[in-house]
Formats: structure tokens, sequence, C-alpha cells
């Protein structure tokens, strides 16, 4: 076990070594210099592994190499890593990305205005989240879309619990989590049925806390062959062509959100007629049953294509 009076960045990795550099540098590089970076590695075959290594030898009071065997994933990456350390707060890290000079210090100083009540005095123990605009680029850093948001037709300003159960606009490389959010996050009894740990981290914090949303990108989200996740256009027509015809695939996302919200509730041992129980409840109910549903509790996706296809099939 780590531990740090510091903001604790996060960064999981995976045969990153083309890229890892450039993502530590940009760290490095922070108005903020309240932080430390502690990396875990999931089985690299690479010179990932090397490439962090003169990093801890240069840096060993700033940036840390973590042992343990392979997690088998990059959620399972996550929550280990947040097994691992304690800290005051909480940063998630890609290995390719770029972050811009002043996305730690933008993001700290959000973290610390919502966690004060009347704004005055912070209020212990309340689970926290702040997240980011992002700028995409291609694998040289070149724009293909300015935000985020639009590139994807998130809203990131629908932020109740009704939205998040549904689909998730936090994006993890760009997220801050206090204290008291890690260590309800880390209740979680089968990391199995969650889909990513910022879809957790968002449902936690609207659930039982506060979120906030940064208008603006404070880092450069690099798309390349190697991403294991990554953003789509989902207003390309090629895109749109595609999902039309994607019945199993949206059919299996939700069937995904369900067992999510499942598994949310059984953790916070929520009321049965708490949303995320009556959500999880609609597996294998009608399509008639699932649209009122909908309709009832305000719970549409953000985007026409995704709305369609949760009309259609969902």
């Amino acid at each position: 076990m780590h531990s740090t009076d510091k903001i604790a960045i996060l960064m999981a990795t995976y045969n990153g070594e083309k890229y890892i550099c450039q993502q530590i540098d940009s760290i490095l590089s922070q108005t903020c210099k309240d932080w430390e970076l502690y990396i875990h590695d999931d089985g690299s075959t690479d010179n990932t592994i090397a490439a962090v290594e003169s990093y801890v030898e240069k840096y060993p009071d700033k940036i840390h190499l973590i042992d343990g065997k392979s997690t088998g994933g990059a959620k399972y990456n996550f929550f280990y890593l947040f097994s691992q350390v304690e800290a005051p707060y909480y940063m998630t890290c890609d290995q390719d990305d770029v972050w811009l000079e002043k996305k730690i210090e933008l993001t700290y100083d959000k973290m610390l205005a919502i966690e004060k009540t009347d704004g005055k005095e912070l209020k212990s123990g309340l689970p926290c989240l702040v997240y980011t605009e992002l700028c995409v680029v291609d694998s040289e850093l070149n724009t293909i879309a300015d935000t985020m948001s639009e590139y994807q037709s998130l809203d990131c300003h629908k932020r109740t619990i009704n939205q998040f159960i549904l689909q998730n606009s936090v994006t993890g490389c760009t997220m801050m989590v206090n204290r008291a959010l890690r260590d309800i996050m880390l209740r979680i009894t089968d990391i199995d049925n969650t889909i990513m740990h910022d879809w957790w981290a968002a449902l936690v914090a609207a659930q039982f806390g506060k979120t906030a949303f940064i208008d603006e990108p404070t880092i450069l989200y690099r798309q390349h062959g190697d991403n294991s996740l990554g953003a789509l256009g989902i207003n390309k027509l090629s895109y749109i062509v595609r999902r039309v015809w994607q019945k199993k695939q949206i059919q299996e996302s939700m069937r995904l959100g369900r067992l999510q919200a499942r598994e949310f509730a059984k953790t916070y041992n929520l009321p049965t007629d708490s949303l995320a129980v009556r959500y999880a409840a609609l597996e294998g109910k009608s399509r008639r049953v699932r649209q009122r549903f909908y309709k009832e509790n305000d719970m549409y996706k953000t985007g026409t294509m995704r709305r369609l296809g949760q009309a259609v099939w969902g």
C-alpha cells in the first residue's frame, strides 16, 4: 500500500511504449506540482516497463511503479490502482494522451469549490467527482474534433442519476475523485458486473454526492489503432449506417447497463423503489414496458442515433 498527502495520479499501462513518455512529460509540465504518479502495468511485452523505470529513477519522489500481477484489462487495472494508494484526491490517466498544462490546476480548483458547503466549510465525507472536456486528436496530435461532447453528441451538463444509470458522459482520463468517493467505489463486490471504472465513479457521485463538469478541454485525447477504448464520431455517415442495423450490439449494451445497475443496487443496498433497482428489473420486460419506464423517468440517451437505437431496440 502506498500513501501520499498529494493528488495521486493513477496510470494503467499495457504495451504503451510508443506514447507513454510524451504522456509522462506532459504531467511533469503541469502548472500544479502537488501530485505523485502511480503506475501499474498489466503485463506489457514491449518496453513500457523500461520506459517507466527510467522516469522512476529520475523522479523517485514523484513517480512510482506499483508491483502486482496482471489484472486483465483497463477497468480492473484502475480499480486495483485505487485499492493500492491512499490519497486525498485521485486522477486517472491513460498512457497515450497529452495533458494540457493547466489540467490538474483547473480540475483541483473545481473540486475544492464543489466540496464546500454553502461556499464556506468543506463537507467531510461528501463523494465528489469533477471531469472535463477533451480535444480529440489523431496519433500525431492533429485535431479531429475540438470537443469530445460535439464529436460524440454528449450532453455533459445532464448529470442526474437518471442520466448516469442509462449513459456515461465521464471520460476517465479527465476525472478527479476525492477520497470519500474512492472509498465508496471500492465497496464494489463484483467488478465483472461493472462496465468501466469511470462509469462506476459517476454513478456513485450522482447517487451519493456531487459532480461538476469543466466545459474546457484539458487533454489531447489521442485516437490510434492500438486504443483499447476510444472515441467514436457518431455523427459520421459511416457510423450512422452501421448503427441502424446493430440490433444485437444495442441490446447487449442495454443489457450490460442493467446488469451494472443491478450490481450498483446490490453493492449499496438500495431500496426496492430506487431507480437502479427498477431499471435493472427491466431485463426481460416487453418493449412497451421499457419505453414507458424511460418516459416516466426522463431517461433518454443523448445523440439522435443513440435515441433512435434506444427507441427501436432499447
